[in-house]
């Protein structure tokens, strides 16, 4: 099964969003773009908390099932007089032949007959907290879509009673994947990581439980308790700290964890540096991941911060890098290959155990704080985490973040029905009634809003025309504006015409530096402007003010008969295809229309738009080609 629906109610700022993940078939990356403050974090914390992985649901201050704790979860305007419910609605939907599996299951391990045609696409489950007065009064889960069933020599099919209801849940439920929630602060990849559950903060307590993914990949079963912390304070050594080190310092204790220690530090190579090539591109010939461990002195801390030496001493280990006969710590490379490491590490042996469930992965501003090519390279490498039913769900305020073919995937983020307030001061002092956090489709949400351009931006930053270089001596085609840009591209690659070498303009009247360094270079450059009224005086006007040979400027009604604007192109064929594609409830506007080839080219997906299309591009390029040329 595959997380296909979230629907979130009441959670901290959300009143009412669903997150609709696929609609059809199972996609691997999804994006959540959003201005600061627009409740990104949030939605992120509501998903994780519907499945919380172990060790990401501590991170977020919550128990191992919980995620963030329930009295964080209530509206905060109302946390102390809340009433009502709190609750996130998950949908799964089967993959072929699990509905078969199912009905097989339950009958050989429970005696329990399943109707199959009972046993929808999409189950549905809930888990939702009851508040009465900001206070909570229970918490339950539950099994919403209604399953048939019967047992032994009854013939008729019927509604679960409570205990069957109940395994129904639990065995369903361990079907859908665990959902793991990184916040950015987890990728500050500590100096120290304690194995030893008493000691060390959140940050290494997540840690903590990565080693041991690592030792379960080894396949040895040596876990942390046993292997390592067992030796450390067996009975003979639970003695004060000088005692320790004379003990230990004679112990073959010390060599049996080494021994560990190295497997662990030849796995974390192999895998983490291995996959490093697989995904980057970059050679690590040469380099291993070494793995050190040391024993401390134990210490306790009581809630009032007071700190007390004990007889039962901790044990830390630290991550290096050998390059040679140089040792580095992590903690101490540079910011991007911290964060990339702790990356691999989460990623690499999280999806790796034995016998596990596919894995949700949530990323909240990854990589936010470096620079535009290590932000780039992450999400090129996001496709290699999210495959075998894993998938992955991130926010980000970065175009860099902005992948152009998953936009279908991509939702936009708002905490407000209105426009965000161009005043800092003012959004800080929002009124916490009037938050509101929804996330919608990017399509649904640039189709119903589309002058709400502030909390799209980045999206509008990706797909911004970024024409290629091009040398003084090579024969380039201006074309007006952006829009005729996009569509003489889109036709270009639609009839595989690759050589067409287009620079957009900036409007009718913006050719004149253009038009002198033509003039001026000697260059071999063909203006194209529209056939419209405007476009023959400024026509005319390069010709008689700045001597532009008339071979070297053409409006567009001259190359295509019964075409003044590009869009003219575009027959009622074309258009039905291009409001399909947008989702739109009538014609495409001009806007509507450069988004569709905009997005398409980002995308590199060329849908055929009708054969009339395809013979007045066939024109249009052949005329600009013959002019180019000439």
């Amino acid at each position: 099964m595959y997380y296909s629906k979230f629907r979130i109610q009441n959670f901290k700022g959300i009143k009412d969003t669903t997150v609709k993940l696929s609609d059809q078939t199972k996609m691997g990356v999804f994006a959540f773009v959003g201005l600061n403050e627009s409740g990104k974090t949030t939605i992120l914390e509501a998903i994780h908390s519907f499945s919380p992985d172990r060790s990401t649901s501590e991170l977020v201050g919550g128990n191992e099932e919980t995620g963030v704790p329930y009295s964080n979860r209530v509206p905060r305007h109302l946390i102390s007089n809340f009433t009502g419910d709190v609750s996130v609605e998950a949908t799964a939907t089967l993959e072929e032949d699990e509905r078969e599996e199912i009905v097989d299951f339950f009958k050989s391990e429970y005696k329990l007959t399943i109707n199959p045609k009972s046993i929808p696409d999409e189950i549905v489950f809930e888990r939702h907290q009851l508040f009465k007065n900001g206070d909570l009064i229970k918490s339950d889960f539950s099994l919403r879509s209604k399953i048939k069933v019967k047992t032994g020599r009854q013939k008729n099919w019927r509604i679960p009673n409570a205990e069957e209801q109940e395994t129904l849940r639990e065995t369903l439920y361990n079907d859908t994947p665990d959902i793991a929630y990184f916040p950015t602060f987890v990728f500050d990849f500590p100096q120290r990581i304690y194995l030893t559950k008493e000691r060390g903060d959140k940050v290494s307590n997540f840690y903590r439980e990565v080693f041991q993914d690592i030792l379960d990949y080894d396949g040895q079963g040596h876990t942390i308790e046993d292997s390592i912390v067992r030796r450390i304070r067996s009975e003979d050594k639970i003695v004060s700290w000088l005692d320790f080190l004379t003990i230990w310092n004679s112990s073959d204790d010390k060599t049996k964890i080494q021994h560990v220690i190295d497997r662990a530090s030849s796995v974390v190579t192999e895998v983490v540096f291995g996959r490093w090539n697989e995904i980057f591109g970059e050679d690590v010939k040469g380099k291993e991941i070494i793995i050190s461990y040391d024993p401390e002195e134990g210490e306790r801390e009581d809630h009032s911060g007071a700190i007390t030496k004990t007889n039962e001493h901790d044990v830390f280990i630290k991550f290096q890098i050998r390059d040679g006969t140089r040792r580095f710590d992590v903690n101490h490379r540079s910011l991007g290959f911290r964060w990339f490491f702790a990356f691999m590490l989460f990623t690499q042996f999280r999806v790796a155990r034995e016998n596990t469930r596919p894995v949700l992965f949530l990323f909240d501003e990854p990589a936010s704080n470096l620079h535009a090519a290590a932000q780039q390279k992450l999400i090129e490498s996001f496709p290699e985490i999210a495959k075998d039913n894993n998938t992955l769900a991130y926010t980000t305020h970065s175009h860099y973040m902005i992948e152009p073919k998953w936009l279908e995937q991509t939702f936009i983020v708002t905490n407000r029905a209105d426009a965000p307030t161009d005043s800092v001061i003012d959004a800080l002092s929002l009124n916490d009634e009037s938050l509101d956090i929804r996330a919608t489709r990017y399509n649904t949400f640039v189709n119903e809003n589309p002058s709400l351009t502030n909390y799209f931006q980045p999206i509008l930053d990706r797909l911004r025309v970024v024409p290629s270089r091009f040398d003084i001596d090579k024969s380039s085609i201006v074309v007006e504006g952006k829009s005729d840009y996009y569509v003489l591209r889109y036709a270009a690659k639609l009839l595989k015409r690759n050589d067409l070498p287009l620079v957009p303009g900036l409007g009718a009247g913006t050719f004149g530096s253009l038009v002198a360094l033509h003039i001026g270079w000697n260059l071999h450059m063909l203006f194209v402007l529209d056939g419209d009224e405007k476009g023959k005086l400024e026509e005319e006007r390069y010709v008689k003010q700045y001597g532009l040979a008339s071979s070297h400027i053409i409006t567009i009604d001259k190359l295509i008969s019964g075409v003044k604007v590009i869009e003219d192109l575009l027959d009622d064929v074309a258009l039905q295809v291009i409001e399909n594609e947008l989702e739109l409830s009538s014609k495409p506007t001009k806007k509507n229309i450069r988004r569709f080839f905009q997005e398409s080219l980002a995308r590199d997906e060329i849908p055929s738009l009708g054969s009339k299309f395809s013979q007045n591009a066939t024109k249009i390029l052949d005329e600009l080609f013959k002019r180019l040329n000439n």
